[in-house]
């Protein structure tokens, strides 16, 4: 089938913003909200973010939700999306079907639309790349930037899911935490609105989380300090060898946020009713870089807390 058949087929009907021009045109509209529109595009890779043999629709959910994470992150609601797709030739069209009916009900679930892209042949594997815009609910975007020495440092869901599936996979195991490797659980919708109303800094937890809060600490010009006994280890975490672990892999794609310690009462309470679960796992230090304790009081870090591209000796994928 020609790509531009493919457009025709499976990716047009999912086009019903209004700039989209059911994808007849090369330029979509944007039509901006009143405040500040943020921008974000994640790239998945065979073999580097995803497996083959990974089920073909997961990995159109996880492309959509790596991109949502970062939306929410910023106080902002996803709004358009752009997709680049090289489709190998040895993959059937029934799995291109697939593909497209799952990235239609994942941006659905966001409430947010298909308004063009690319799509091409690939001659060595799948590669994808999603481009998102969301709409900020604040008066500007949530940065990474603005922690201050005594704000909390929250995190929502739990940490580690995808490296125990990552795990169980290897190991041959069936487990529901495969799940979670394949198409990351993220907050609901509404945690963008508590992040706008309440935090000072924010980021998602993709390259692990002890490495995404130094880099939180390190833009803004301050220190982190997490208590490992309160971060919620996926599936609970058996000693500190455990906790490190589950604290330095990645693909959590939770939001990592500081607030204010008299909005502590208050995020809860909102956290609650609006059915985001969340924990309050350490503090922002004066002091410039990350800190944790355990029980049994200070931990000695490994020199790598996150998974780090293209760093040399770092393994070339992690699927």
């Amino acid at each position: 089938m020609a790509e531009r058949d493919w457009i025709r087929r499976y990716f047009a009907p999912l086009a019903c913003s209004q700039g989209a021009a059911g994808l007849t045109d090369d330029t979509a509209e944007l039509y901006p909200a009143s405040g500040p529109t943020v921008i974000t595009t994640d790239a998945m890779v065979e073999g580097v973010h995803f497996l083959a043999t990974d089920p073909i629709d997961t990995v159109a959910r996880k492309l959509v939700r790596v991109n949502v994470s970062d939306i929410l992150s910023s106080g902002a609601m996803p709004s358009e999306a752009l997709l680049t797709l090289g489709w190998p030739a040895d993959r059937p069209e029934t799995e291109l079907a697939t593909f497209a009916a799952a990235l239609g009900e994942e941006l659905g679930a966001w409430i947010a639309g298909l308004i063009g892209g690319d799509t091409v042949s690939s001659p060595a594997g799948l590669f994808l790349s999603l481009t998102m815009t969301g709409r900020c609910l604040g008066t500007k975007p949530v940065r990474r930037s603005g922690a201050k020495a005594e704000d909390d440092l929250w995190v929502t869901g739990e940490i580690g899911g995808a490296r125990r599936g990552f795990l169980a996979r290897a190991a041959g195991e069936a487990s529901p935490w495969i799940g979670v490797l394949h198409a990351p659980d993220l907050p609901p919708l509404a945690a963008a609105g508590l992040l706008a109303r309440h935090a000072t800094a924010a980021m998602d937890v993709s390259d692990g989380l002890l490495g995404d809060a130094r880099s939180l600490a390190e833009a803004s010009g301050v220190g982190a300090e997490i208590d490992f006994e309160s971060v919620p280890f996926a599936g609970g975490a058996a000693n500190l060898a455990e906790m490190i672990d589950l604290g330095t892999w990645g693909d959590d794609y939770q939001l990592l946020f500081t607030a204010p310690p008299d909005a502590r009462e208050e995020l809860l309470l909102e956290a609650a009713q609006q059915g985001i679960r969340m924990s309050r796992i350490g503090q922002i230090q004066a002091e410039p870089g990350l800190f944790v304790t355990s029980e049994s009081g200070p931990v000695n870090l490994p020199e790598t807390v996150a998974f780090e591209h293209g760093r040399i000796g770092m393994p070339a994928t992690r699927p």
